[in-house]
């Protein structure tokens, strides 16, 4: 954890805030001092402070926010303990606590933290995504759904959460009803382009090849460099018998990607139904296939290249 010299100028509004009572005062010198690196003493000045003023949970979150940043599970589960049995009702100490078992994949531990949070404070939209994604997780759909279904309800204009049931929908195998959802998310969220991508992706899932590639291209407008839309305008171009736009889609798709392997893969596939490219096409899915040897398709293919 690092350790910087603590500014005097700091350190006396400190201590003037702590004897005065003044917990704003006190929360601003230590966001002053973490600007200057000095993560030991923030942590030293929180405990301090949390023990001066015991019912002030702000000084629960930052402590906990603290032990977070740096991975110090111990004392963060230590610190949590303290905090359910002074601040039991406070939803941003459940919140943060849940935040901490999220970072080290306790997900039935953090869906029944972030429960808490929506409890105490049924108005805020974060925990209950977090919360329905940690069921989702643990394979408890239903429960999952029906805490999205309920947040829908506060909240129907949540493009998170109907993307959210999108995401269970693909899970379930069921496209149809990701369409819908995702048509909700991008209604309230018009210039997201995760959610465009989503639904030109279901989409193109059920064969509606000429609207994903509408999506596809209206998902570009806001962000050339998207692989997820350049693939699926690919992938629909292709289907639709526009063969020159797929080949440019492929190949941009590729450029657009920090791991281009899995769009090599995809334009290998597409190559190899051209008796003209075969060797292009042998080279991308050789690329392909190293990086992905489980992708059945492309080593299948390949296979088939290299013995004609």
């Amino acid at each position: 954890m690092p350790t910087a010299p603590i500014p005097p100028e700091i350190a006396s509004r400190y201590a003037e805030a702590l004897d005065a009572g003044d917990v704003e005062g006190v929360l601003r010198a230590i966001s002053d001092l973490r600007v200057g690196g000095n993560s030991r003493t923030c942590e030293a000045w929180l405990v301090e402070a949390w023990e001066r003023f015991p019912a002030e949970p702000r000084l629960a979150v930052r402590l906990l926010e603290q032990h977070q940043r740096y991975r110090v599970w111990d004392a963060f589960d230590a610190t949590a303990e303290v905090a359910f049995k002074r601040h039991p009702d406070d939803p941003d100490v459940h919140y943060v606590v849940g935040c901490g078992y999220e970072a080290r994949g306790l997900w039935s531990k953090a869906a029944r933290s972030f429960g808490e949070a929506v409890a105490h404070d049924p108005d805020e939209i974060e925990p209950a995504l977090r919360q329905a994604r940690a069921l989702r997780i643990e394979q408890r759909r239903e429960d999952a759904q029906a805490v999205l279904e309920a947040l829908l309800k506060r909240h129907p204009d949540a493009a998170a959460a109907h993307a959210a049931l999108g995401y269970m929908a693909i899970d379930q195998g069921d496209p149809e009803k990701a369409i819908a959802r995702f048509r909700k998310a991008v209604e309230h969220q018009p210039d997201w382009t995760p959610y465009l991508d989503d639904l030109a992706t279901a989409l193109n899932l059920c064969d509606q090849w000429a609207e994903a590639a509408r999506i596809a291209m209206r998902s570009l407008e806001h962000r050339k460099k998207n692989e997820r839309a350049w693939s699926v305008l690919a992938s629909a171009s292709a289907k639709l018998g526009n063969a020159t736009r797929a080949d440019q889609a492929y190949k941009n798709a590729i450029r657009a990607s920090k791991d281009p392997s899995r769009a090599q893969g995809n334009y290998g596939l597409f190559l190899a139904k051209d008796p003209a490219r075969l060797l292009e096409a042998v080279r991308m899915l050789k690329t392909a296939h190293a990086a992905h040897p489980d992708w059945d398709e492309v080593g299948a293919t390949l296979d088939g290249l290299l013995d004609t």
